[in-house]
């Protein structure tokens, strides 16, 4: 733990040398996930602090230029918690005199991030305006972070600060009015939510990376995966799509992958495209065995459009209707839907949590 908090302590302390003048004063929170997969390595924490403290040595030869009122490390203990550390933040914020910036600082993977975010997406606007997020690259797939790498991460702490706004999927299961287990649940995403195969690979993912070390745990989870439809038993699914252009419906699908991204141009499991144009909505239909093992390296790669059963579309809200046991996934983490989730809605919700961007957009930011 004591490597964890210097890495942490580190970029907390990066924040004291934004290169922008006449910048408001600013309260630095930093949530840490000492699970993520970045901190399992013990080498290559350390090769990151030695990094990070010769970037801070040189930046320390010189006054900062921002006045930083507050540091504060959190680390999470369970899960939820960062969720629930960043509620209270946001209790601490409204209280706050005017006039000071909050930069929370996400340290850990897009299960983290997730947590985060989860806290911020139904802030009022006035109390989000004085909020920005860094999400930084330390899981194991980092689809969701704001920066590609460990150094533009840092140019986006040292650098002017400037912020883009993202929106989130509303994930709404349940029917409504229902009271107790048929009670409706919502959860958010704020990359990609997915039910079907996909997520069924997050979940062997997430049990094996655990046992098994190194990446041997993916050669597993691709055999695995190919018993996806002796697992679960796929049945007919009903889905409608609305979106500006109108509503389309298609009934009795059988999924392989239903699959809605908070924009196109997304990725997930570690920058696979599996939403590679503008489109935010991909439907898979079920596949043959040989069809799966024959394809698997066109879907990694983005080049699936031409595929028979693959569908792509525009959509502002996903309404699926089903009648079995099936797994979705949110941001990588995974929930097992039961017959009392359905009917399920995705609702694409307006672009409001200001994160950190590069000048250089990477595909699939928002």
């Amino acid at each position: 733990m004591d490597l964890i908090s210097t890495y942490a302590n580190g970029v907390s302390e990066l924040t004291k040398f934004s290169t922008e003048e006449e910048q408001p004063p600013l309260v630095v929170d930093v949530i840490v996930n000492p699970h993520a997969g970045f901190f399992k390595s013990q080498g290559a924490l350390t090769h990151r602090i030695r990094e990070l403290e010769g970037r801070l040595e040189e930046l320390r030869a010189r006054s900062p230029r921002r006045k930083v009122e507050i540091n504060t490390v959190h680390i999470t203990e369970h899960p939820g918690h960062a969720r629930v550390i960043t509620e209270g933040i946001l209790d601490r914020e409204v209280r706050s005199p005017s006039g000071i910036e909050r930069l929370l600082i996400g340290c850990g993977g897009d299960g983290t991030s997730n947590e985060i975010c989860s806290a911020l997406v139904g802030v009022d606007g006035r109390l989000l305006d004085r909020l920005k997020l860094l999400r930084l690259p330390l899981g194991t797939g980092n689809d969701v972070a704001d920066a590609a790498t460990f150094a533009e991460a840092y140019d986006l702490i040292l650098g002017s600060q400037a912020t883009e706004t993202t929106g989130a999927l509303q994930v709404t299961s349940g029917p409504s009015g229902g009271t107790g287990a048929a009670g409706r649940q919502v959860r958010y995403a704020f990359n990609i939510a997915s039910i079907g195969l996909d997520a069924y690979i997050v979940e062997l993912t997430n049990k094996l990376k655990r046992v098994i070390p190194g990446d041997a745990y993916r050669s597993v989870v691709d055999i695995a995966s190919l018993f996806y439809e002796q697992k679960v038993k796929p049945q007919p699914m009903d889905i409608r799509i609305s979106s500006d252009w109108g509503e389309s419906q298609v009934n009795s699908f059988v999924p392989s992958m239903v699959v809605m991204g908070v924009s196109g141009g997304r990725t997930y499991g570690g920058h696979l495209r599996v939403l590679p144009g503008e489109e935010n909505v991909c439907l898979v239909a079920r596949m043959g065995f040989l069809d799966k093992i024959r394809n698997k390296k066109t879907f990694y790669e983005g080049r699936h459009r031409s595929l028979p059963w693959v569908s792509f579309h525009h959509g502002k809200r996903l309404e699926v209707e089903y009648v079995g046991r099936i797994p979705m996934q949110l941001d990588g983490e995974l929930v097992w839907l039961t017959p009392q989730d359905f009917p399920l809605r995705m609702d694409l919700l307006p672009p409001r949590i200001k994160v950190l961007r590069p000048t250089v957009r990477r595909a699939g930011s928002v």
